[in-house]
C-alpha cells in the first residue's frame, strides 16, 4: 500500500495482522525519512494516527517494531525474485521491472537498501535477516548474467560483479533517489521499460 492508502485505514479497525503489517510499513518510510532518532513510537503511531500504546498492543517494544519491519522488508524484496522464467535475461528482465516498480512507489526500501539506517537498529539476529534478504536480490541478479555469459548472451569481458554493480546503479539512478549531484539538480525517475531498454544494450552481446 501506498502511504496514502495506509492514511485512509489508520483510524479504521483493522485486523490484527493488517494493524500490525502497517505498523512495519511505517516505520520503514520513518527510518528512510528521518534515520534512528526519528523513529520514536510517539512518531510512528502519530503518522499511522494512533497512539503509541496502540503500537504497544501489537508489538512488546521498539525492538519487535523492527524485526517487524526487516521481515516486511524481506517480503518486499523476495517477493519480486522471478523462478519460471527460463531464460536468464527475460528472467532478469521480469525482476528489474518488478523491482524498479516497486521502489519508485516505495524509496525507502532503496534507501535502506543503500544505508545502514535500519541495521543500525536492528538486532544481531535482525541484522543476519537483513543482510540475508539483500544478499537473496544480488545472488538472484549475478546467477542471471552468469547463465547469460555461459550461453554466450552476455559478453564474459566484464565479470558478473560489476555487471552487478551497473544493475544497481541503474536501478537507483532510475528510481530517482540518487543523491545530488549524481542524481541531477532535480532528479527524476525513468520507467522500468525505458531503463530495461537501456541497460540491455549494454548487456547483449552483439
Amino acid at each position: 500500500m501506498t502511504r496514502k492508502e495506509w492514511t485512509t485505514v489508520a483510524k479504521q479497525r483493522l485486523p490484527k495482522a493488517q494493524r500490525r503489517l502497517q505498523i512495519a510499513a511505517t516505520a520503514l518510510e520513518l527510518l528512510a525519512e528521518a534515520g534512528p532518532s526519528g523513529l520514536t513510537l510517539v512518531d510512528l503511531g502519530a503518522r499511522i494516527g494512533v497512539t503509541d500504546a496502540s503500537i504497544l498492543r501489537h508489538f512488546s517494544d521498539k525492538s519487535a517494531v523492527i524485526d517487524a519491519a526487516i521481515a516486511h522488508f524481506g517480503t518486499l524484496l523476495n517477493e519480486d525474485i522471478v523462478s519460471d522464467v527460463e531464460d536468464p535475461l527475460r528472467r532478469l528482465a521480469a525482476f528489474f521491472a518488478r523491482r524498479l516498480a516497486k521502489v519508485q512507489q516505495h524509496p525507502e526500501i532503496i534507501r535502506l537498501a543503500h544505508s545502514d539506517r535500519l541495521r543500525d537498529m536492528a538486532s544481531a539476529d535482525g541484522a543476519a535477516q537483513l543482510d540475508k534478504h539483500l544478499a537473496q536480490s544480488v545472488q538472484f541478479v549475478r546467477q542471471c548474467i552468469e547463465q547469460a555469459q555461459a550461453e554466450g548472451c552476455v559478453s564474459d569481458a566484464v565479470p558478473a560483479q560489476m555487471w552487478v554493480w551497473i544493475i544497481v546503479g541503474v536501478m537507483r539512478g532510475a528510481s530517482g533517489t540518487l543523491p545530488r549531484p549524481l542524481g541531477g539538480s532535480e532528479p527524476q525517475q525513468t520507467s522500468p521499460e525505458r531503463a530495461w531498454e537501456l541497460l540491455e544494450q549494454l548487456l547483449v552481446k552483439r
